[in-house]
């Protein structure tokens, strides 16, 4: 079968994530999310298990020699660290971190406030907010995700009930880079 048939056989022809998924409701993304676990569970080609099942089973997992400290993208951690942007970025959310270690939380409005607040964090913690941090990248999509970042991050300080801290008024990368493709990845270069 051809590669284009499987992919099809496996994804419906109707787009299994018809929105994004912040325009979806949670309900209406749980839906779609079961659909595709539907579809792929019922791959003939596939069997979809669990690590615990696997060992059930007697099968023993390999012992790694080492692991690497990198990523997909070129093997480093250069896109999610080491530009004077994302350095700031990630101080700005070690920072914001700090300020939830410290909040209060008492209480039945402290259980509502602490799990909003932990959904919150879990926002800004995303690591491809610091993707998009550097001139290298596109100054439109710079600018986007610079202001939604920044934006997360007051939305935690006001969920805890705190003052944002100023510099989160202020922009932390522009954006000079026109990459081969118009997006964010670029060619690795030797060095």
């Amino acid at each position: 079968m051809p590669a284009s048939a499987q992919a099809s056989a496996v994804f419906p022809a109707r787009n299994v994530f018809p929105a994004p998924a912040s325009a979806m409701t949670t309900s209406a993304l749980r839906a779609d999310v079961s659909a595709l676990y539907a579809a792929l569970a019922a791959h003939p080609a596939l069997e979809l298990t669990t690590l615990s099942q696997c060992t059930a089973r007697g099968l023993v997992p390999a012992t790694l020699a080492q692991v690497v400290a990198g990523s997909w993208v070129h093997g480093t951690l250069a896109t999610w660290m080491g530009d004077a942007a994302k350095n700031a970025a990630w101080e700005l959310l070690c920072e914001a971190k700090r300020a939830f270690d410290r909040a209060s939380f008492d209480g039945e409005t402290g259980r509502t406030q602490r799990s909003a607040a932990e959904r919150q964090l879990a926002l800004c913690e995303s690591s491809d907010w610091f993707w998009w941090f550097g001139d290298y990248n596109p100054e439109d999509a710079v600018t986007q995700f610079d202001r939604l970042y920044r934006r997360q991050l007051v939305n935690l300080y006001r969920i805890l009930q705190l003052a944002p801290p100023e510099n989160l008024s202020h922009p932390l990368s522009v954006g000079r880079g026109a990459p081969e493709h118009g997006g964010a990845m670029r060619r690795a270069t030797a060095g």
